[in-house]
């Protein structure tokens, strides 16, 4: 039988990482937990929990190197399942989630997929972040040569790829409440920046780095400067890659909060000329068409 790694990297997740862990510790046939620096208990909430089997988690500390990939690529080292399955401290799974997670992970067999979940993060009280569903990569094989890339916001994915695998998109929804807290928001928009302009200063080509670039800057309201990124990465990313929809909307965003109304309606026009069914593009769209600028 194919067994499941749970992997997490954590640093000072006390207050989240009981919820994450209870969550799905009940599903998979070991749990990996990779420390980079926790001093609040962290580290001894992941060390009691346990796998399906009973099986106690295996908790490791590694140094902290401004290098999420890194990390992430030290829980692999650390993984011996067949498929691995990965966690933030701040995610969880809600019961028909749970359910859904259980049935695709019974059904693995030897096959060469990324399932991709959607990562859903309710809009802040405060109005800084609104409501958000991505699509991420989170359950894969445990193959040689597969392993992240990317300082933040990191790939694994594209290592799929070159070892002949094939991406699948699910309907499972992991919930995520990290954007909650304006303070801990700020915090990580700044930390994130950082670490993009580091991995944009080694690779100023790469579509990713690119895109991921633009959306940091745009959360930080340097619009301007974010639409140049936004627009080179359009060109650099492949026809239909599946980062494209979002692109297409983040940047007609930023030319409507530049007050460019119609190059923004532009931008939506093309994006559903390659994208006819994406919902948020038609409903910026709409909006734009019907004089609403604000």
């Amino acid at each position: 039988m194919l067994r499941i790694s749970l992997t997490m990297i954590v640093r000072n997740e006390a207050a989240t990482l009981p919820r994450a862990l209870a969550s799905v510790a009940d599903l998979v046939d070991e749990i990996v937990v990779v420390d980079t620096g926790s001093d609040d208990g962290t580290r001894q909430i992941a060390a009691a929990a346990r796998d399906r089997h009973g099986g106690p988690a295996k908790v490791c500390d590694v140094r902290w190197c401004d290098d999420f990939s890194a990390a992430r690529n030290e829980s692999l080292r650390q993984a011996t399942g067949d498929w691995v399955f990965w966690l933030d401290a701040d995610d969880w799974l809600d019961e028909p989630n749970r359910r859904a997670l259980a049935e695709l992970l019974a059904g693995l067999g030897d096959e060469n997929i990324v399932y991709q979940m959607l990562h859903t993060s309710p809009a802040a009280a405060d109005g800084g972040h609104p409501a958000s569903v991505a699509r991420q990569d989170r359950l894969f094989r445990n193959l040689p040569g597969v392993g992240w890339q990317g300082r933040v916001h990191e790939q694994v994915v594209p290592s799929v790829l070159r070892s002949s695998g094939t991406v699948r998109p699910t309907s499972i929804a992991i919930l995520h409440s990290g954007y909650e807290d304006a303070a801990v928001r700020q915090q990580k928009l700044a930390r994130n920046l950082r670490l993009l302009e580091m991995d944009h200063g080694d690779r100023p080509d790469d579509p990713y780095v690119l895109f991921y670039l633009g959306m940091t800057l745009a959360m930080s309201g340097r619009v301007a400067e974010a639409i140049g990124h936004l627009q080179r990465s359009r060109e650099l990313l492949p026809p239909r890659s599946r980062f494209l929809p979002r692109l297409f909307l983040l940047l007609a965003d930023c030319w409507r909060l530049m007050g460019e109304a119609d190059r923004a309606l532009q931008i939506c026009r093309e994006g559903l000329a390659a994208f006819p069914e994406d919902g948020e593009i038609s409903r910026l769209a709409s909006e734009l068409t019907s004089g609403n600028r604000c």
